[in-house]
């Protein structure tokens, strides 16, 4: 991704913050199924695990509504 760092966190944590509210809601994106959606938030996650935990977010996060 080519931003500066201040925008890169913004745009990396709205990318986490929404696979993390579709896998624990489904209903919220029906074209994305819920294993798709934990896959991609614990991908990301693992990639940028310093922001995430920043956020107050978790790796088990999307097992727990």
């Amino acid at each position: 991704m080519r931003a500066r760092p201040e925008i890169r966190d913004i745009l990396i944590a709205k990318k986490l913050k929404r696979w993390l509210l579709i896998a624990q809601h489904p209903f919220v994106d029906r074209s994305c199924p819920p294993a798709r959606a934990r896959r991609n938030y614990q991908r990301l996650f693992a990639k940028h695990s310093e922001l995430a935990k920043r956020l107050g977010l978790s790796i088990t996060g999307v097992y727990t509504p």
